[in-house]
């Protein structure tokens, strides 16, 4: 369960790079798609970071 929370972990933080590269690189070269890449990623992070909170919530309760 520890490997899959630190992927998580690097894959959010990956995540959150590409979407901002993309955010501001947009408007200077115009790259196609970039609206609907940016929302899919949006919701990926969304749902991972969904995921790690919960697992937080979840071990605080249990008072690990």
């Amino acid at each position: 369960m520890a490997k899959v929370k630190k992927i998580s972990k690097y894959a959010l933080n990956i995540l959150t790079i590409i979407n901002a590269l993309l955010v501001g690189l947009d408007p200077i070269w115009g790259i196609p798609y970039a609206d609907k890449t940016i929302a899919t990623i949006s919701v990926v992070m969304a749902v991972i970071s969904t995921y790690l909170l919960g697992n937080k919530a979840v071990s605080k309760v249990k008072g690990e």
